[in-house]
C-alpha cells in the first residue's frame, strides 16, 4: 500500500512544443493603436491594468482603450471574448490581479 503522505506530485505534467509556430508580428509604433485591456477578474486586476493603460497612453498616441473583464478568474477567457478583443484592437494586454 502506497502511504500518500510520503510521495511528492509534480503538478507541471509535460509540455509539447511545436516549433513550426512564429511571434506576432510587431507593430513599428503603438501610436494610432487601440489598446485592449482584459481584466482576469482577481482582486487588484483593474487596478494594475488601469494604470498600465494610463501610461501606455501617456507615452503612446493611442487611438483608444478598450476595457473587458471575464466572468471568472477560475475559468479560461471565452473564445467569442478572444474574437471581440482581435476584431476591435490592435494589441491587449492582461493581467492577473492579487
Amino acid at each position: 500500500m502506497i502511504d500518500w503522505a510520503q510521495v511528492i506530485l509534480d503538478p507541471t505534467g509535460e509540455v509539447e512544443r511545436n516549433e513550426d509556430r512564429a511571434l506576432a508580428a510587431r507593430p513599428a509604433t503603438l501610436d494610432g493603436a487601440t489598446l485592449g485591456l482584459l481584466d482576469n477578474g482577481k482582486p487588484n486586476a483593474a487596478v494594475l491594468l488601469d494604470e498600465v493603460g494610463r501610461q501606455l497612453a501617456d507615452r503612446f498616441r493611442l487611438q483608444d482603450v478598450k476595457v473587458f473583464a471575464k466572468d471568472y478568474f477560475g475559468t479560461p477567457v471565452e473564445r467569442t471574448q478572444v474574437e471581440r478583443i482581435v476584431a476591435t484592437c490592435n494589441f491587449a494586454v492582461t493581467a492577473v490581479g492579487d
